[in-house]
């Protein structure tokens, strides 16, 4: 099998992102008592892939005006996508 040769730097991006998401799991997504975080109550409530979503857009809304082009604020709009993501196609599979 042949390396694939990508023209728009995809591996890379890839790379960074799984380097961002892996930073966030020691930070802020769980509470010190539990290991339950904000996503899993949107879950349980149904309205998860609508939050996602709209928390998504909110980070491209503001790339290029908060800091300027803030790479942070693609990654967290990605990540948020990846929820989505898993919400709707991945979930219990």
């Amino acid at each position: 099998m042949s390396k694939i040769e990508y023209k728009y730097s995809e591996d890379k991006i890839l790379a960074d992102l799984k380097a961002y998401i892996d930073k966030t799991y020691g930070q802020h997504y769980k509470s010190d008592q539990q290991d339950i975080q904000c996503l899993d109550a949107w879950i349980a409530m149904g309205d998860a892939t609508p939050t996602f979503r709209n928390t998504a857009m909110k980070y491209l809304w503001r790339y290029g005006k908060k800091n300027g082009n803030n790479k942070d604020d693609l990654m967290k709009a990605l990540h948020y996508v990846m929820f989505a993501l898993h919400n709707d196609h991945y979930k219990g599979k």
